[in-house]
């Protein structure tokens, strides 16, 4: 009798659940709920923390964007302005700590900028679309990209695009926004190496042609290794750089300055300076691009945060909730609880009894939080909005949900075993 009463059966303790269905329903559903979205929360924290941990390419800790905006009529005329640009980036560069210089409208981390849609010359392919920016003979070596293949623009190079093309620039500015000439015209043109292969495919890409909707041709001259900036469109990856100095009235000037490690601040605080003093009658703009990617990535700092606090209180709300449905438990079951011990049940089958009830409990619910978040992955997956699940992470959030939910069970189990024979009888 002693080792029938003794030893713990699944039979009472299914019984004993069904004749409280609504109650353990209610704690299953919470259960499942919560694995659901603690799993989905987690899946998009590391998601946003990947894609904010992404090396660009570039030397993002030593890059400094400067703006120049005009308000002196003088700046009106083209040649003020290319005397400007011309004697900004010898001040540029001759600033202590200051690596190199580039007139250039790339930013990196900004979250868009330019694009265009080019395929193999010759071709009635797909147009496949790129981000596309000006450059100059000081724009790689300022980010601090890797060459793979080919060589730099030239100075020289640049200076006789700029007269080559800015008279079919100026007639034809208002047939788009992406800075590229609409003439019949032929470029030379740095590409990364995931936009070559976009194209191209494994075959060597220099001295490889593509030529966007009018006809225009682009040479490929030299390709880089990484390249990573955020855009609208999937074309993170995707860049063409073509010969030109940037500059306007309207528009200002653009520059990114490289500096020498540690030495970023330093520069920053005499930049302006040394530009106005150069040429005044405008306005200065000094970021650095770490300032640039920070401001990109804020919202995504407060998803984090917000969903970090969600994860942290949907776990303690449900251990709360499992605390409270034992707890209840045995206050409800006093008087059976004493009559198992009477009878010779030990306290460490009482206490077994309980910790087997939860685990039966919590593995309803985490069979349902398992097949509901799928169900929620693949919904965001298919909005476009979310990352593929990772069964690792679901594996993780059923291991810490059972280990909280035994954990959350484990004091009313014991307040439970130690509920003495005498005790239980009289509370009739």
């Amino acid at each position: 009798m002693t080792n029938l009463t003794a030893s713990l059966e699944f039979g009472p303790i299914l019984r004993s659940m069904g004749r409280n269905k609504i109650r353990i329903g209610l704690v299953v559903l919470e259960i499942g709920l919560t694995l659901a979205i603690v799993v989905t929360c987690v899946s998009l924290i590391l998601d946003a923390r990947g894609r904010m941990l992404r090396y660009s390419g570039f030397d993002d800790a030593h890059l400094l964007s400067v703006r120049s905006t005009p308000f002196d009529p003088a700046f009106k005329e083209d040649g003020y302005l290319d005397n400007s640009r011309n004697e900004d980036l010898r001040v540029l560069r001759s600033i202590p700590g200051v690596v190199n210089a580039s007139n250039t409208r790339f930013l990196p981390w900004q979250g868009g900028g330019s694009s265009t849609a080019l395929r193999p010359a010759g071709s009635q392919g797909e147009m496949l679309r790129t981000q596309i920016y000006n450059a100059d003979e000081g724009t790689l070596d300022t980010l601090g990209v890797r060459l793979l293949e080919g060589r730099n623009f030239t100075r020289e190079e640049v200076e006789a695009d700029v007269r080559r093309l800015r008279p079919v620039l100026s007639a034809t500015r208002a047939h788009g926004d992406d800075g590229l000439p609409k003439d019949k015209v032929i470029q030379d043109v740095i590409v990364s190496q995931a936009y070559g292969k976009l194209v191209f495919g494994d075959q060597p890409l220099l001295g490889k042609r593509l030529e966007d909707s009018d006809g225009d041709m682009y040479r490929i001259i030299v390709f880089f290794d990484s390249f990573y900036n955020p855009y609208g469109w999937p074309i993170h990856e995707y860049a063409v750089f073509f010969m030109y100095y940037s500059r306007s009235y309207e528009g200002g000037a653009a520059y990114l300055v490289r500096t020498e490690p540690g030495r970023t601040a330093e520069v920053a605080g005499v930049v302006e300076q040394k530009l106005l003093a150069a040429n005044n009658g405008r306005n200065m703009t000094i970021r650095t691009v770490e300032e640039v990617k920070g401001n990109y990535f804020g919202p995504q700092r407060i998803m984090i945060r917000l969903m970090t606090g969600v994860v942290f209180l949907l776990v303690f709300v449900t251990s709360l909730g499992i605390v409270g449905l034992t707890s209840f438990s045995v206050t409800e079951r006093t008087r059976h609880i004493g009559t198992r011990r009477a009878l010779g049940a030990r306290q460490a089958d009482i206490l077994r009894h309980f910790l087997v009830e939860n685990w039966l409990v919590t593995t309803l619910g985490l069979a349902l939080g398992v097949a509901a978040a799928y169900g929620l992955n693949f919904a965001l997956m298919s909005a476009g909005s979310g990352p593929r699940l990772n069964p690792a992470l679901v594996l993780g959030g059923v291991l810490l949900l059972w280990g909280a939910g035994l954990l959350a069970t484990l004091a009313p189990a014991l307040r439970a075993a130690r509920i003495s024979p005498a005790i239980a009888t009289r509370n009739v």
